[in-house]
C-alpha cells in the first residue's frame, strides 16, 4: 500500500508525530494539518514520499527508503532540502521519516541519517508496520 493511502486522518498524523516520533508539539499545533504528495513544499523527489505539514511549525517528509537510488548521498540532500524549507517557510523542525519493511535486509549507512544539518532537523527510521500502527 502506498503511504499516502495511510495517512487519512488527523489523530493518525497525532499519533506519529507524538507515538513514534516522540515530539512534544502542543496540542494546539494539530488543529491545522495539511498533508500532500511531495509537491507542497518540493523538499524530494523521491517516488511514493508524503509531506505533512502541522501547525505552521512541523514539517515532516516520510518517505519509503526503497525510493531512494543512493541512500547515503540522497538522505544529505533531502535533508538539506527540508532545512531550507524550514528557514525559508519560517518553520520550527523539519523530520525526515524514512520508511523501510521491517526485515529488510538494505546496506545503509546510519551515518548518513545522522547528517542532519542542525538540532531543529531529525531523521526517523520506522518500519512499515510501526507506521501503519500508528495510522490504525
Amino acid at each position: 500500500m502506498p503511504i499516502h493511502e495511510l495517512f487519512v486522518s488527523t489523530r493518525g498524523v497525532r499519533r506519529l508525530i507524538r507515538d513514534a516520533l516522540k515530539c512534544g508539539c502542543p496540542e494546539s499545533v494539530f488543529d491545522d494539518v495539511r498533508i500532500g504528495l511531495p509537491t507542497l513544499y518540493n523538499t524530494h523527489g523521491v517516488p511514493g514520499g508524503l509531506e505533512i505539514l502541522v501547525g505552521n511549525r512541523l514539517l515532516v517528509a516520510v518517505i519509503p527508503l526503497q525510493g531512494l537510488m543512493n541512500p547515503e548521498s540522497d538522505i544529505p540532500a533531502i535533508l538539506e532540502r527540508g532545512r531550507r524549507v524550514r528557514d525559508d517557510n519560517g518553520f520550527n523542525r523539519f523530520r525526515l521519516v524514512l520508511v523501510d519493511a521491517r526485515d529488510a535486509q538494505h546496506p545503509l549507512r546510519f551515518d548518513a541519517m545522522a547528517a542532519a544539518p542542525d538540532d531543529r532537523s531529525h531523521v526517523h527510521l520506522l518500519d512499515d508496520q510501526e507506521l501503519k500502527s500508528c495510522m490504525e
